[in-house]
């Protein structure tokens, strides 16, 4: 049986196109202007005298109706191009091809002998394989060529002047551009897939470090000299709290413009760190210029300084692992011996009052240096830490509800929360302990101060989205000049205390990449311990 051939994939374009929509309508009508500007040239060369020698095989006014419907027939082809946008293959080749027809026509009432108008078959046919590939664009040089020999033969039949090889001859031409044509164009369309691969690649690449860029938490500002902010990453806006990835640099953060100024000023000085705003966590920026077809950008690399001082943190608490270890064995097996040689003593009958004065103070003293060794050792133990991103109104009411403080009844803690929940990211065991500390520090300092143990604990989210919780006794209050001092190691004025309880608590917080601080002092109130957390989408590790 013979195949059956499907002549519907003759019109079908698999391969990539060289053109896309765009281009291939503005080379149709480019096309169809063409067609449109020889109907009228030729049109007008009718009414000439050179129509005689030109028309020499048809009467003048047959010449002139058809050039007259060719150039009706070429203006409703613009009209029906105009409103169709996207033109297919199947509109193409019946174009081309009525094109060719309508120039047979012609040429058979023209003659093709010496006057070289058969020429004028080269261009739908260059036209024609630049839109359509493979067996199409053959195709209407097989039909250019028909018609040219047909045309021939029948001036032969008339008794005209016969030219078949020369017909012939303008056939193999006719196939010989069709191929040339085919070949460029092939060798073009692998060029603009390749050239689209490249750019798609490209694309791809660009959309991939843009994610990258995004992802990172160091927050990334581009900048074109002198302060023209081209990009921004998100955790650039969280850290400087803004939403705003364009403008100038010094509207956007005038502190951070500060520190690019002193590094313009001296590149080889490390910049200043700053905050965004009072009580956000500080920003250490970076500098580095790069240069690109003679247009100079600087890179701002923003870090929070909370996050570069956790791998230090983790480094100081390794070392004081081993320290402890080293105080344990050597510190508390003495100690140990002291305070059980004291009870011992304590049990005699023959001791007088001042032995008994002087052995309260020997177990006064053995406590508080088993307390400092307790103290470091717990320390030392916070290594690792969970983090739980949690509800801080429902914790901090929980905390109210369920903590107990030695030494203190009936305690009086306000709670001031906003309505709105605010999630915090931290290690709950640790921020605890952190807020038992604080909360007994104060609540004693308020019973001894104003006769009443009670203090306001308060919450809420900064501009740059970082959730903050503050402490507020009624005790005396901390002077400005001391507001450091209270949380080196070791630093006291309490006779009963050790010294180590809010240097711990700021260890614990630099640990959750948080910050722990006291409030500016002021006379009306007591002391404010500000602690300000990690931005809730920031991942801690």
């Amino acid at each position: 049986m013979r195949e059956k051939v499907d002549w519907s994939t003759l019109f079908h374009q698999s391969e990539t196109p060289l053109f896309d929509w765009g281009s291939r309508y503005r080379l149709l009508r480019l096309y169809n202007l063409y067609r449109c500007l020889l109907g009228m040239s030729l049109l007008g060369l009718s009414l000439t005298p050179v129509a005689e020698w030109l028309f020499s095989y048809a009467p003048q006014r047959e010449v002139g109706w058809y050039l007259n419907l060719y150039l009706t027939i070429n203006f409703v082809l613009w009209l029906v191009l105009t409103f169709r946008n996207q033109p297919g293959t199947t509109y193409t080749f019946f174009v081309i091809t009525l094109d060719i027809m309508m120039l047979s026509v012609l040429l058979h009432m023209v003659g093709f002998e010496d006057n070289g108008l058969s020429n004028l078959y080269f261009v739908p046919i260059v036209i024609g394989n630049i839109l359509l590939k493979g067996r199409l664009g053959i195709l209407l040089s097989a039909i250019a060529t028909l018609f040219l020999l047909s045309i021939d033969i029948h001036h032969a039949l008339l008794g005209r002047v016969s030219q078949h090889v020369d017909a012939g001859l303008s056939g193999l031409l006719f196939f010989a551009t069709a191929l040339f044509v085919q070949s460029v164009r092939t060798r073009l369309q692998s060029s603009a897939l390749a050239e689209r691969l490249s750019r798609t690649r490209a694309f791809n690449l660009e959309r991939l470090s843009t994610s990258i860029i995004q992802r990172m938490r160091t927050g990334i500002l581009v900048l074109q000299e002198p302060d023209t902010i081209v990009m921004m990453n998100e955790s650039a806006q969280h850290l400087l709290a803004t939403d705003d990835a364009k403008g100038h640099l010094d509207a956007l953060s005038p502190a951070l413009m500060a520190s690019y100024q002193q590094w313009l000023a001296n590149p080889h000085l490390r910049p200043n760190s700053f905050s965004s705003s009072p009580g956000a966590p500080e920003i250490l920026p970076n500098f580095s210029r790069q240069s690109f077809e003679q247009t100079h950008y600087v890179l701002v690399f923003l870090d929070d300084k909370a996050a570069l001082s956790q791998e230090a943190q983790r480094l100081k608490l390794a070392s004081l692992g081993q320290l402890t270890a080293s105080i344990a064995h050597e510190i508390r097996n003495p100690l140990g011996a002291i305070s059980h040689s004291a009870q011992l003593l304590a049990e005699s009958d023959t001791m007088s009052d001042m032995d008994q004065r002087l052995l309260t103070i020997i177990h006064r003293h053995c406590k508080c240096v088993n307390g400092i060794i307790n103290n470091i050792l717990q320390l030392s133990r916070k290594q690792d830490i969970h983090p739980e991103s949690v509800s801080l109104n429902a914790w901090l009411r929980e905390f109210i509800d369920t903590e107990h403080f030695q030494n203190i009844e009936q305690p009086d803690i306000q709670l001031e929360v906003p309505e709105s929940q605010i999630t915090v990211n931290v290690d709950l065991s640790q921020l605890q302990q952190v807020l038992h500390n604080l909360c007994q520090n104060g609540l004693r300092y308020s019973l001894q101060h104003a006769g009443k143990p009670s203090l306001i604990l308060r919450a809420g989210v900064s501009a740059s989205e970082h959730p903050w919780l503050e402490v507020e006794d009624f005790g005396p209050g901390i002077p400005d000049e001391l507001a450091e001092s209270v949380f080196e190691p070791f630093y006291t004025t309490d006779k009963k205390g050790t010294g180590l309880g809010l240097y711990i608590c700021r260890e614990l917080c630099e640990i959750n990449q948080a910050s722990l601080g006291l409030l500016p002092y002021r006379k009306e109130r007591g002391s404010v311990f500000h602690i300000s957390f990690a931005h809730p989408n920031k991942l801690i590790s």
